[in-house]
C-alpha cells in the first residue's frame, strides 16, 4: 500500500480500490446481476431491463466495466450494427464473490434505525 503506512498492517485492500470505485457507481452491480442472470444483451436490452434513463450513463457504465475486464464486448459485423455485452470469466468470478457480500448485507448487517 502507501509508503507512509505501517508494514505491520495486516491487510491492504489498496488493489481493490479502482474496482469499488466503478461498481459501486450508477447501474453498476445492476448490469453485473443482469448478465449474471440473463447471459448476453445488447445495450438497448439492458437500458429496458433496468430501466435506465440517461443512454449516456448507461454507456459509460459498460464502457468502464469492460475497461475493467468484468464485460466483454462483442461487436457483429451485420446490418444493422450490433454489440452485445456479457460477463468475462473474471466478470462471473466477481459475480460469484458478491454472493456472500448480498448474504450478509441481507441478513447479518444491522439495520440502521431511522432515529
Amino acid at each position: 500500500c502507501s509508503p507512509d503506512r505501517p508494514t505491520e498492517t495486516p491487510t491492504c485492500y489498496c488493489p481493490v480500490d479502482e474496482l469499488l470505485d466503478v461498481v459501486s457507481r450508477e447501474h453498476a452491480l445492476e448490469i453485473v446481476g443482469l448478465l449474471a442472470n440473463d447471459g448476453p444483451r445488447r445495450h438497448s436490452e439492458i437500458a429496458e431491463a433496468l430501466d435506465v434513463s440517461s443512454s449516456s450513463v448507461l454507456s459509460n457504465r459498460l464502457r468502464e466495466l469492460s475497461e475493467l475486464g468484468v464485460l466483454e464486448r462483442r461487436s457483429y459485423d451485420c446490418v444493422p450494427p450490433r454489440v452485445e455485452y456479457s460477463l468475462t470469466d473474471s466478470g462471473r468470478a466477481f459475480e460469484r464473490r458478491l454472493q456472500p457480500l448480498l448474504e450478509w448485507a441481507t441478513t447479518d448487517h444491522p439495520t440502521v434505525d431511522p432515529e
